[in-house]
């Protein structure tokens, strides 16, 4: 058994020391290997220093850069960036002028208000108004929020300094529409067909310019907002928001009416409560009924239509509309199902933007269009 056990160890060893070669061979190489090395890490760099020294890159040239994201199309107009400067203060703006657009032709003209958060090319991105206007042929002019004014970029809808007529925010937005409804060499402006429009705290403002300037915008359209003069101060802004505040009556909170409105509001909404839009479409109504003249007046609301409108992606939308008794739709309210705080139908992957629909800005526009003023 000893002698079993010997020729099996030695078995055993020999098996390993015959091994032994075949793994040593592959150390073998790799020394030689080693050797060779140093060749190609030498001429490596000095190819790679060439490009780094001219781009200013650090990073190996071997890395794939990663692709840019791609940016919404801006439109096949062309653009132009201006300030407004006038008592009340002043804000910069953008405009944008659509493809193919006749300068002896008096064109409409929409003033587009941002959110909180947003910058005019966000929000023309997210809305994709300025592809809107190439293809119906009106003009667009973007007032632009600063830092300077507010560290959010809202608009100041909350502050009673701007809520009045010829003062604060509500003046110098007047301004640049007037402004722009003076040019006379880039474009001309019909006059009866201007319109102003905005998100959240940029729709508030357009509640506050529809119910300060009814003379000067024939329609107003808005997203996401609480009721004109809801909050008095900062502190009070969120109280508006949810839903919580009182809301003046119509002699207190307007001397001249209210334009023309289009409202949406997204039903699961945590920033601006769903509560809002039916308080909006109260305010209106009591600040529009306020101005007319008597029973016979033709502007007078008369009839009221709700039904209920699906998207192709299944979202439903509950849609109420008000008819005057000369058959006008003077006040339209979308109250959207599954809709946060985002632009109904905006485009994907834009901040407060909802691809899903419906398509707010279609139906706003289609909704302003109509409307002219009575001069």
């Amino acid at each position: 058994m000893a002698a079993r056990r010997r020729r099996r160890g030695s078995g055993s060893l020999s098996a390993i020391w015959k091994a032994w070669p075949s793994a040593a061979a592959p150390r073998r190489r790799r020394r030689a290997a080693r050797k060779v090395a140093p060749k190609v890490v030498v001429r490596a760099p000095k190819a790679a220093k060439t490009p780094a020294k001219v781009r200013g890159v650090v990073s190996a040239p071997a890395v794939k850069p990663r692709a840019p994201r791609k940016k919404a199309p801006a439109g096949r107009g062309a653009s132009r960036a201006a300030r407004y400067a006038g008592a009340a203060g002043s804000r910069p703006y953008h405009c944008y002028i659509p493809s193919g657009l006749r300068r002896t032709t008096g064109v409409p003209l929409l003033i587009l208000l941002h959110g909180c958060l947003q910058t005019p090319a966000e929000f023309a991105e997210a809305t994709r108004f300025n592809q809107l206007a190439d293809r119906h042929g009106f003009l667009v002019v973007y007032p632009e929020q600063t830092l300077t004014h507010n560290l959010q970029r809202c608009w100041n809808w909350f502050d009673a300094r701007h809520h009045e007529r010829s003062h604060g925010e509500p003046a110098i937005l007047a301004g640049i529409a007037r402004e722009v409804m003076a040019e006379r060499t880039r474009w001309r402006i019909d006059h009866d067909r201007v319109y102003v429009a905005g998100l959240s705290a940029g729709g508030a403002m357009a509640l506050v310019l529809g119910a300060t300037y009814p003379d000067l915008f024939a329609a107003i359209g808005v997203h996401s907002a609480p009721p004109y003069r809801s909050a008095t101060s900062r502190s009070g802004a969120l109280t508006a928001m949810a839903g919580r505040s009182i809301v003046p009556p119509a002699h207190a909170a307007s001397m001249s009416g209210i334009a023309p409105m289009i409202l949406f509001q997204g039903r699961i909404d945590s920033t601006v409560r769903v509560v809002n839009a039916v308080r909006i479409t109260d305010q209106w109504r009591s600040l529009h009924e306020r101005r007319l003249v008597g029973d016979r007046d033709p502007d007078r609301i008369t009839r009221q239509r709700e039904i209920t409108h699906l998207t192709a992606s299944g979202r439903t939308s509950t849609v109420t509309r008000w008819y005057s008794a000369s058959g006008r739709k003077l006040l339209e309210s979308w109250q959207v199902e599954r809709l946060a705080h985002a632009w109904s139908g905006g485009r994907k992957g834009v901040p407060f933007s909802d691809p899903q629909g419906p398509r707010a800005t279609t139906e706003m526009w289609r909704f302003l269009s109509g409307h002219r003023l009575n001069r």
